[in-house]
């Protein structure tokens, strides 16, 4: 991007410090243009980059006109500096004719191309500032559109006074953050932040709900795109299901369309072996712990816990137990305490693979067994599989889980929601079988047969 931005400004002419009208009474000398000090819709700012355009002379006749022909580049103006110093010209007020069509349709296709490569990388690149620097220059090109079309009027003429190309630059920016970030309260106060002008609260309201309404028509925010990309599990705020063009109603669906059946689960007291061929086999992230109840259920839930925690477990050959060994049920003594089990990432991981694979392999640990009962989460929320699947989306997005059990009428376990599960294209998949067999259903009604005949 540097090396074109060099490059770049050469390909235009340079462009006259400032412009000059055709009814204006005293035109300059040959070469020169006026320096509008006594017109300030046609003023260029100072800061502007000269790149190779050559300085030229002031010209001064009487006490009120002056002309120059100094000389400038447009798109080196916009280029040679910070994105925030070129959105500053951009938002310029009273400079109608600094920039032209050509520099600004070359800067926004050239910066918008740029900025949509550099936004996908794993680098610290921002979107802030390219956003509101896309809206700008496409903002700005209409505000040139409206001043071409309708002529420049003067701040005595207040109904049309407000029709500047950096008015049309703020709103333009406005417009395309919001549309490409959805945001809209927090958007509309930062450009009146930025701007300290309360007279634009309405059209930067109106351009960001509009953009908005469009964005939302075609994709998702940005944000929730780059999500995507890294496959990342997201969950709106309220599920959209698709069946066939129709929306789909969740809460005509039960927990138990969307779960994964049959779930791993773990005993209270497993052996070291059946706990590293779990790790092994499976990526899951946590796991049910099971015990025979009272009334015999083999697998009625006790809590959850997850893979982290299993695998710190696991180093600790210390905290293994022999199989015949005698059990105190009453007394559940961790003997690891919670800070060396709540651990977000393991330190070494390939050493705890070699050990998970000597665990398999090695038939002592076939009778050795490790106690979940003091490391396990008993406050693990639970549903049932009869629960309603769009409120089942709520509280999990609600209370932020990563995953949820699901239980039966004897509260034992029968399938676990993942944040993956309650992904949309995942939940359209699931219910799709369901919906298939409803509508054979209603194509293929069954007859009743009753003592008055068919119904």
């Amino acid at each position: 991007m540097a090396t074109a931005s060099v490059f770049l400004p050469a390909i235009f002419d340079c462009s006259p410090f400032t412009c000059y009208y055709e009814n204006e009474s005293g035109k300059p000398p040959s070469d020169f243009s006026p320096k509008c000090l006594d017109n300030p819709a046609g003023s260029t700012e100072k800061e502007v980059s000269y790149y190779t355009c050559t300085r030229g002379i002031v010209v001064k006749e009487g006490e009120n006109i002056t002309f120059s022909n100094d000389t400038f580049s447009q798109v080196a103006t916009l280029l040679f500096v910070t994105g925030e110093e070129a959105i500053h010209h951009l938002f310029s007020r009273e400079t109608h004719w600094e920039f032209t069509f050509g520099p600004l349709f070359t800067v926004l296709i050239f910066y918008f191309f740029m900025a949509c490569w550099s936004c996908g990388p794993s680098i610290s690149s921002g979107l802030v500032v390219p956003m509101l620097y896309i809206g700008a220059l496409y903002g700005r090109i209409v505000g040139l559109i409206m001043v071409t079309l309708f002529g420049v009027h003067s701040t005595d003429d207040i109904y049309w006074a407000w029709m500047d190309p950096g008015a049309f630059a703020l709103i333009g920016a406005a417009s395309f953050f919001g549309g490409v970030s959805r945001l809209t309260m927090s958007l509309t106060v930062i450009m009146m932040e930025i701007t300290n002008d309360i007279q634009f609260l309405l059209p930067i309201m109106v351009a960001i709900m509009v953009a908005k309404w469009v964005g939302d028509a075609f994709t998702h925010p940005i944000y929730h795109a780059l999500l995507e990309v890294k496959c990342i599990p997201f969950l709106d705020s309220e599920p959209v299901i698709f069946h066939d063009g129709k929306s789909i109603n969740l809460e005509l669906h039960s927990a138990a369309d969307a779960m994964a059946s049959p779930p791993t689960v773990l005993q209270c007291r497993p052996t070291v072996s059946e706990l590293a061929h779990v790790l092994l086999d499976t990526a899951y992230g946590g796991f049910p712990v099971v015990e025979t109840g009272p009334l015999g259920n083999r697998n009625e839930f006790k809590g959850l816990i997850n893979r982290n925690e299993i695998c710190v477990l696991l180093s600790y050959e210390s905290i293994f137990e022999r199989s015949d060994a005698a059990q105190d049920d009453e007394v559940e003594i961790p003997k690891l305490d919670y800070q060396t089990i709540a651990v977000e990432n393991l330190e070494n991981p390939e050493v705890l693979e070699e050990c998970l694979h000597q665990y398999c392999e090695d038939d002592k640990f076939q009778h050795m067994t490790v106690n979940l009962k003091p490391y396990v989460n008993m406050s693990a929320p639970c549903i049932p599989s009869t629960f309603s699947l769009h409120r089942t989306y709520i509280i999990f997005r609600t209370l932020g889980l990563r995953h949820l059990t699901v239980v039966d009428h004897e509260n034992c376990v029968v399938g676990m929601i993942s944040r993956k599960d309650l992904m949309g294209f995942k939940i359209e998949e699931s219910i799709a079988p369901i919906l298939k067999r409803r509508q054979e259903a209603e194509r293929n009604p069954v007859e009743m047969t009753n003592n008055s005949g068919v119904v």
